[in-house]
């Protein structure tokens, strides 16, 4: 208990540094705010997830997207299995605890051939949650990891850099820009890697995924990536909202999302990274959810934005 204690202490003690490092002195007041959030949600329970496939990997799917929770996807792209920033634990940095669980068991990914990381920090680069998965996956990890990657025995760790191709028997992997910050632990922002965070598309067979991680609306890099690939699904964060001069530089809203999809000229847009975790000054968990909902019947996509419930997994093209 006095370790755990311990760690609590330097997680927050770090982040508290994080905030004042990017944000200035007047941030003080939101950084009591965010850890007074953190700190009442501890004692909140987990609630169980809407929908839990016990069965994910199909012999009859040409494009397969589960929606684990925050900004864990797992797709299924024909005889490939991909997933993205798994996280699969009931928090993350000691602080941060999940307000619903994981929409699948890591145990039944039976199989694996690829993992995306798209930044550091705790809730997408889960050292716990990654030693669940097969051990045959090849891990990707943003450009300049290395030295935040311990050896988790997969069959091969990759280094990303952006704009340069990874490809294994046919699977393409395409590190792309996006917008948001650095450091693991805070304090190391000052001296870790410059942008040590990234975006990702997929292309197999056809069909084109851009997966964004976390990112702030930028849309000179939306448009580049529109222009560069024709995708046909994008996974795009819509949480935390609030307070949104704070967050926006690093984090889509609803609506920034919203513009990014069109930047990108996708088909369609599965919305990623809300409902799982307390993250901002929102009212509750679902409050970018719902501001979604409006945006999408007002704008008339119902057709191309498909808001899945955690655990949640659509068939987009059969085999």
């Amino acid at each position: 208990m006095g370790e755990l204690i311990s760690n609590i202490r330097v997680f927050v003690a770090s982040s508290i540094l994080l905030f004042v490092l990017l944000y200035g002195p007047g941030c003080s007041p939101l950084v009591s705010r965010f850890t007074a959030r953190a700190v009442d949600q501890l004692s909140e329970p987990i609630h169980p997830a809407a929908h839990k496939v016990t069965e994910p990997l199909r012999s009859d799917v040409g494009l397969s997207i589960l929606w684990v929770g925050h900004a864990t996807v797992l797709m299924q792209i024909h005889d490939k299995i991909i997933i993205t920033d798994p996280v699969f634990t009931k928090t993350v940095g000691l602080l941060a605890k999940r307000s619903v669980e994981p929409g699948i068991d890591p145990a039944a990914i039976t199989r694996l051939n690829t993992i995306l990381i798209s930044h550091l920090h705790f809730d997408h680069f889960s050292y716990g949650s990654l030693d669940m998965l097969p051990k045959e996956a090849t891990l990707i990890v943003p450009p300049e990891a290395g030295e935040y990657t311990p050896d988790f025995c997969f069959a091969s760790t990759r280094e990303a850099r952006t704009w340069e191709t990874i490809e294994e028997d046919g699977l393409r992997i395409t590190p792309v820009p996006v917008q948001h910050f650095g450091g693991r632990y805070g304090f190391d922002v000052l001296w870790g890697p410059i942008r040590p965070y990234t975006g990702y598309v997929i292309e197999y067979r056809g069909i084109t995924i851009f997966f964004s991680g976390d990112t702030g609306y930028n849309p000179d890099s939306f448009k580049e990536i529109g222009h560069r690939f024709h995708i046909d699904v994008a996974l795009l964060p819509i949480a935390p909202v609030e307070p949104r001069e704070f967050m926006k530089r690093v984090h889509t809203d609803p609506a920034e999302a919203l513009q990014a999809f069109e930047d990108l000229g996708a088909k369609i847009m599965i919305p990623i990274h809300h409902d799982t975790f307390f993250q901002g000054l929102e009212p509750d968990v679902g409050y970018a959810k719902k501001l979604l909902q409006t945006l999408i019947e007002e704008r008339g996509l119902q057709d191309r934005v498909k808001l899945l419930a955690i655990g949640e997994q659509v068939i987009l093209k059969n085999e």
